[in-house]
């Protein structure tokens, strides 16, 4: 890539790709071009400065963003050059463990459990240890998830125990490790902590695969956990070539691990580092960026930075106020429906984010009865529905015949008659001569606890499956699923379940997914398909394509943006959730969390609250978020009226909402008149308050009134009683 190619980057962009060599910390603001800049530099790297490809390593945490990264590299080189190894953190470890791992005891064709998987093979281990006083299994598998990401092992958990439900606990994360290397298997978790320990214990292998990032480059840095900020150090410490890429306002992982203080302290593991600020906000407008920028800069845990733009000032933020969670999604819901009406924007130009997943329901009913198309990030992802995991798991005992999770699944799916008990004499076997469980299931003729025919069934299934087996090395992995369909009777199975015509689907989509996996290379390659399901992400299903909107939660937005955006529930308990309150660090976190939404919006900018909201089944009273007063209202458009910051009171009324027309909000109807919206009203048990919403007709009436004392309440006017008072 020669110079002039760099005539699109702004200075400070430039300044970062031609940087030399040595320790680099890009502190990239919100839409400041960082996977520009970063693409960029690996460009310049390899067609400027002679890099060999095979020693430049960038790192990301999606998938899609590790493909966008290799789109742009490939852009800019064009096609003839080499490619580097763009990847994400648990791809590369899943790399290198497929070469590496025999030196944990583990063979090269483990497999990769998702989460429920992993706490199946859990709540085995817990059962089997009958441990006297045995923890919870979430809070057991929470705690093995945290050493894991802090690169605990599990004799160093059992060493700093300090109370007898951590010992328990760290007795039960030894017994399931040994359980996961029985079964040839690893966690999401395993990946990156069983790859330092293969860095720690081996320095003739770390060295190998230093080799493969004397220029290592890491995207969100800031959202790095311990064991991944272990891993960047081991891999860059022969070269010290090492660009990082982040920014600490956007650090909204810390529930899961990320560290926030790997990026603060960089300078100091790196005091030589060169530091770059890139300010200039691509994407969003100067009222969205400085409506962000007010909430930000209340945190502490920062570096100081003014992220400013070229771009139009834009619309002001709008800020409504519902009476309910229903008010709040028919107005999300009406004014999408009503910018797509004015030919200015489409469905999918709008994402609607929230804190929690259950405050998505409504969001959707509303939707609905709105027609908007949509569609929710974050449910059942593809590849764990059911049906799909059924045929996974033939090719996980295909790939790794020691899978007895999956082989478990296999043997049920169709019904064979093969139950637990049969199960658990093949467990036996392969226990007694040491053989996987898939060996083992062929051998079950000859053992008389196990009925004749029931032995059949199973050595029948065996025998196909061994055949496929030796077959699978040089057959493409669409061939094997065609293959183990029509062995298995999966599809006749499918086609007698009342919703078959879903299934089905299902079954054409996960072959045409196999297909065009088989597309990019050679037969031969089932286990790195294996990889490619078990590693796919959240932020995988987000797509502009489709015409549809998007809902997800906030945790969800990084790296998108939208031309409108809306996040809904800006309330004290919910945003900021009510688990952080105590803590200021979690305060913080939070108010990261609201900056990263604000700041995908392009052009326009909703935040929405109630004054009272049901969820898990209970109405309570809302009060305003923190964050709301943190952005100056010279910013702000109001669309209801505002309420004081008061402390919660007793719950309000939980009768049943009562659905309405944006006309019948407008009117009177006598005899019922005094109550119009905004009146003063008496009540002979609630004392005063103020009449915030009509809905309904007649003898069916109802109002929404705001009471001093008790809060808010919906009355039935012909029952209430109300009287009209002075202001």
């Amino acid at each position: 890539m020669s110079s002039t190619g760099l005539d699109n980057l702004n200075p400070e962009q430039r300044a970062a790709v031609l940087a030399p060599d040595g320790p680099i910390l890009i502190l990239a603001g919100a839409g400041s071009g960082k996977t520009r800049v970063l693409t960029y530099r690996i460009a310049h790297l390899l067609g400027e400065r002679n890099a060999d490809p095979q020693g430049v390593l960038a790192v990301t945490f999606t998938n899609k963003a590790a493909a966008e990264m290799r789109d742009r590299i490939g852009a800019l080189l064009g096609p003839a050059a080499r490619a580097p190894w763009v990847s994400t953190f648990h791809s590369m470890c899943a790399r290198i463990l497929r070469q590496e791992c025999g030196a944990l005891g583990f063979d090269r064709n483990f497999s990769i459990l998702d989460e429920s998987d992993s706490i199946a093979v859990l709540r085995g281990v817990i059962e089997e240890a009958t441990l006297a006083d045995a923890p919870p299994l979430e809070l057991v598998r929470a705690r093995i998830e945290q050493c894991k990401n802090e690169a605990i092992s599990p004799a160093a958990m059992a060493t700093s125990a300090a109370s007898g439900r951590e010992t328990a606990i760290a007795t039960l994360y030894r017994l399931y490790q040994e359980r996961m290397r029985a079964i040839n298997a690893m966690d999401f978790a395993d990946l990156q902590m069983q790859v330092w320990m293969l860095f720690e214990q081996n320095r003739e292998l770390l060295a190998r695969w230093q080799a493969h990032a004397d220029h290592l480059l890491v995207d969100e840095y800031q959202d790095t956990n311990h064991v991944q900020y272990l891993l960047v150090r081991a891999l860059s410490a022969r070269s010290a070539n090492l660009c990082v890429v982040g920014d600490e306002d956007q650090s909204i992982y810390r529930w899961r691990g990320a560290d926030i203080r790997n990026i603060l302290a960089f300078e100091n593991d790196f005091p030589d580092a060169t530091i770059f600020k890139l300010e200039q906000n691509y994407r969003s407008t100067k009222v969205i960026l400085a409506a962000a920028g007010g909430v930000i800069r209340n945190n502490t845990e920062r570096k100081e930075k003014t992220l400013w733009t070229e771009n139009e000032t834009g619309e002001p933020v709008v800020y409504y106020t519902g009476m309910t969670e229903r008010d709040e999604a028919d107005f999300i819901a009406r004014e999408v429906a009503r910018l797509v009406a004015s030919d200015a924007f489409k469905p999918a130009d709008f994402v609607v984010f929230y804190r929690v997943n259950a405050q998505s329901r409504v969001i959707e009913e509303a939707l609905v009865r709105r027609r908007v198309p949509y569609y929710v990030v974050g449910g059942v992802r593809f590849y764990e529905q059911r049906d799909v995991k059924d045929l996974l798991a033939y090719l996980r005992v295909l790939a790794n015949p020691a899978d007895s999770v999956s082989l478990e699944r296999m043997a049920g799916t169709p019904p064979r008659g093969i139950g637990a008990k049969t199960l658990e004499v093949v467990g036996e076997i392969a226990a007694r001569e040491r053989i996987p469980w898939f060996e083992a299931l062929g051998r079950l003729e000859t053992e008389s606890r196990v009925a004749l025919r029931i032995a059949k069934t199973a050595g029948a299934l065996y025998g196909w499956m061994r055949e496929l087996s030796a077959n699978a090395p040089n057959m493409p992995v669409q061939s094997i699923i065609s293959t183990i369909v029509s062995y298995s009777g999966f599809e006749a199975y499918l086609e007698s379940l009342p919703d078959a015509t879903a299934r089905k689907q299902n079954l054409a989509e996960m072959l045409a997914a196999a297909a065009a996996f088989d597309a990019e290379g050679e037969p031969g390659r089932l286990a790195d398909f294996l990889d490619r399901v078990a590693l796919v992400s959240d932020a995988d299903q987000i797509s502009s394509e489709g015409g549809r909107a998007a809902l997800m939660t906030l945790h969800t937005s990084k790296g998108l943006e939208y031309p409108a955006v809306f996040i809904a529930g800006m309330e004290e308990g919910l945003f900021p959730h009510s688990r952080s309150q105590d803590s200021s660090d979690e305060i913080e976190e939070e108010r990261r969390l609201c900056y990263v939404g604000m700041t995908r919006a392009r052009r326009l900018l909703y935040l929405s609250n109630t004054f009272s909201r049901e969820l898990y089944g209970v109405r309570q009273e809302s009060r305003p978020s923190r964050f709301l007063g943190e952005i100056d209202s010279a910013l702000l458009r109001r669309v209801a009226p505002e309420r004081p910051h008061t402390r919660p009171r007793e719950a309000a009324s939980r009768e049943p909402y009562v659905d309405y027309s944006d006309g019948q909000l407008e009117c009177g109807d006598e005899p019922h008149e005094v109550v119009a919206v905004g009146a003063r009203v008496m009540h002979s048990t609630f004392g005063r308050g103020i009449v915030r919403r009509r809905e309904g007709r007649g003898d069916a009436a109802k109002a929404w009134v705001d009471f001093d004392r008790a809060g808010l309440k919906l009355l039935v006017l012909r029952f209430a009683n109300l009287k009209p008072i002075a202001d």
